[in-house]
């Protein structure tokens, strides 16, 4: 075996080109991770299809068994060449190796090589402080994320809020959400939030997730999408009906959207939090009547029973009345 794969790695010098052709196929059926250096000669040929085969045996063996390759392959003026060794940036086994590569392609004319290897740099804590500076003022939106979603820093946070490109802001308030604030920076988040529609469908998961302190605020708004958000992500972020967020929008006017939370369930505690929001005068009538009208399926329990009757007998609601008697049977 040992003899053919070298009689191969000779061939590929061979005048016929279909002898050449011949014994890159036989490499690469062999998976022969030893010839990788000898695709070298391939790299300037006149064929594409040689050209191709020298760039995927690089990428191919050179990450493992011959780094070294990859840095003379990203030294070249060569997009293909850049982007090969782009992609196997993460396959590196040494980290200060990767680096070295990363940063020999972040003057590379297409993009998504730059992307990657600013990626690399950042996700394996190599970048410099003047590395993250650079990428924070970089032209490319992608960039400028990626420094933003490392960045811990306040100032240069909310700075990034005023970003002309959706993705680095809402990295930006991602990470200010996470923060304890002063009251002013708070103040300018929430600003920003209340005048960017994608920051604030952003923001309300977030706060519900970390029981933010201005939840109340973010829970405010009143249009019909984005109650319907509102709904369903505090449908994704709570699931029992004691949890203090619920308790926090009752008690600052989010009664409706929390009445909303409630429809469909039959839990004991859901049924205490809705008896009290039926009898709660912040809730709107279509709110309480939809409550109503998802009970029809235990109009025969006694509870619901006692509660359609107190219903009749004090809310003077049009709307709530006629669904309280249909609910009630007596």
């Amino acid at each position: 075996m040992a003899a053919s794969i070298q009689s191969a790695i000779a061939k590929l010098k061979h005048k016929d080109v279909r002898q050449r052709r011949r014994a890159v196929r036989i490499l690469f059926d062999s998976d022969a991770y030893e010839s990788v250096e000898a695709f070298s000669i391939y790299l300037d040929d006149d064929d594409v299809w040689f050209r191709n085969k020298a760039i995927e045996a690089y990428r191919r063996w050179a990450p493992k068994h011959a780094p070294h390759l990859l840095e003379d392959l990203a030294n070249r003026d060569d997009i293909d060449g850049h982007r090969c060794v782009a992609a196997v940036l993460d396959a590196i086994p040494d980290s200060k190796q990767a680096a070295t590569l990363s940063r020999l392609l972040l003057d590379s004319s297409d993009d998504v090589v730059v992307r990657r290897a600013v990626n690399q740099l950042i996700s394996a804590k190599e970048a410099t402080n003047t590395e993250l500076q650079r990428f924070q003022s970089s032209e490319d939106h992608v960039v400028r994320s990626y420094a933003t979603a490392v960045n811990s820093q306040v100032p240069k946070l909310l700075q990034s809020l005023q970003d002309t490109h959706p993705d680095v802001r809402l990295q930006a308030a991602s990470s200010l959400l996470r923060m304890e604030l002063n009251d002013v920076d708070s103040k300018a988040l929430q600003s920003a939030i209340e005048h960017d529609d994608a920051l604030w469908k952003l923001a309300v998961p977030i706060a519900l997730e970390h029981k933010h302190p201005r939840l109340v605020d973010l829970m405010s708004r009143k249009n019909k999408s984005q109650r319907r958000f509102l709904v369903q992500s505090l449908k994704d972020a709570v699931s029992d009906a004691d949890d203090s967020r619920l308790r926090m929008l009752i008690d600052s006017d989010g009664s409706s959207i929390v009445a909303r939370w409630l429809v469909g369930r039959n839990d004991p505690k859901s049924d205490e939090l809705r008896h009290e929001l039926l009898f709660d005068q912040r809730v709107d009538s279509i709110d309480k009547s939809r409550l109503l009208e998802r009970l029809l399926h235990r109009q025969q329990e006694p509870a619901i029973q006692t509660l359609a009757k107190k219903l009749l007998d004090e809310s003077k609601d049009e709307l709530v009345l006629s669904a309280a008697q249909n609910l009630y049977t007596s």
